[in-house]
């Protein structure tokens, strides 16, 4: 029950994790679709595949917006990005600015970089394994998280590091504390902090969201920033004339008129943004697909079963037999199923109203 102007946020704030309280609400009220009021906001979690469909892909031209929020305007420098921005010109242009940095001519561009990064994975990994101070365990988590990292890293600055790395090939602290940054923001934007739901209390950051986001997004920048400027000025200057990573490309978009189509900021925004998007998913993935492997160990033997067949033991994995992998991406796509990186989606807003399943006012 709720109360007036703040709703159910006394609930929410006394029942952390959040999601769980949600969650248990919904099983209580054994319902697939709840509305519950978090201050100014109905917040409507649903669960039935069903329900998803017909807000993401029926109604999707309706429900494509996002929240004005305190986490959100802070992660997005002002809503500037393309994620993060409720719908309107912005948004719209920021979409187009990720359409070309995702599109597949530029990611059969980009294959070599993914190449050089995964055999950097092999003999990190191999390195551990005859590591006799660790007696050859390898920390999966470390060891794909950072890969991520790395891989993100040389995609957008042709650079693994911001410092030297360790002497294994392993994450340097610089590495370290920029990837910790990445998942603090992901952890901590739209994480329910109180101040997204009663916006006049962002100023006292009761919670300290406020305080823990800015933080993080500092410590990423401090890295990032000097790149970006760099780089910039290279170009202005003439130094460089050839695009080599996705930071040349946002940098040489131009508009309509021929100028630059992205500003500085809404290039350090979108540059964190993509950051973010790109570092948990995939490691949180291997990591929860090998736990299921391990503990099921016929599923895995059929794995490797289907990579020695298709690949053999003579050569590496390279992108261009995924296809043939049928198996393991099957069991890839179960390990997102069953646990995915984040409790809930990026919360959408109505623009409208509409009607089906369902009626939004």
């Amino acid at each position: 029950m709720g109360f007036p102007i703040v709703g159910c946020l006394p609930q929410m704030m006394e029942n952390k994790p959040t999601f769980r309280w949600i969650h248990q609400l919904m099983h209580e009220m054994n319902t697939e679709i709840a509305c519950i009021h978090l201050g100014n906001t109905h917040v409507i979690p649903v669960t039935s595949p069903e329900l998803a469909r017909e807000f993401l892909r029926k109604q999707d031209v309706i429900f494509a917006s996002r929240p004005y929020c305190m986490s959100g305007k802070v992660t997005s420098n002002g809503y500037i990005t393309a994620v993060l921005s409720p719908m309107g010109d912005q948004w719209k242009k920021m979409r187009r600015v990720v359409s070309e940095v995702i599109s597949p001519a530029m990611h059969r561009w980009l294959y070599e970089k993914r190449c050089e990064e995964a055999d950097h994975l092999v003999r990190y990994v191999y390195k551990q394994s005859q590591n006799s101070v660790t007696n050859g365990l390898v920390n999966v988590r470390t060891a794909a998280l950072h890969y991520c990292g790395n891989v993100m890293r040389k995609l957008m600055f042709s650079k693994r590091f911001f410092g030297t790395g360790m002497e294994d090939g392993g994450p340097g602290l610089e590495e370290e504390e920029h990837v910790d940054g990445l998942i603090t923001i992901q952890k901590y934007t739209y994480g329910f902090g109180i101040a997204d739901y009663l916006p006049w209390l962002e100023v006292f950051d009761l919670d300290g969201y406020k305080t823990i986001l800015r933080k993080a997004i500092n410590r990423v920048r401090k890295y990032q920033d000097p790149e970006i400027n760099k780089r910039i000025e290279m170009w202005q200057q003439g130094i460089r004339r050839t695009e080599e990573d996705l930071l040349d490309v946002l940098i040489n978009l131009k508009d309509s008129k021929n100028n630059p189509l992205l500003s500085i900021q809404e290039i350090k925004a979108e540059i964190t943004e993509i950051m973010v998007a790109a570092i948990d998913n995939p490691s949180n993935a291997v990591e929860w697909a090998l736990a299921e492997m391990i503990n099921q160990p016929y599923i895995l033997d059929k794995a490797c079963k289907e990579l020695d067949q298709v690949v053999g033991r003579n050569r590496l994995v390279d992108e261009s037999d995924l296809h043939k992998l049928n198996y393991v991406k099957a069991c890839v796509k179960e390990a997102f199923r069953l646990h995915p990186v984040a409790p809930f989606n990026v919360p959408r807003v109505s623009t409208g109203h509409c009607c089906g399943w369902l009626f939004h006012p």
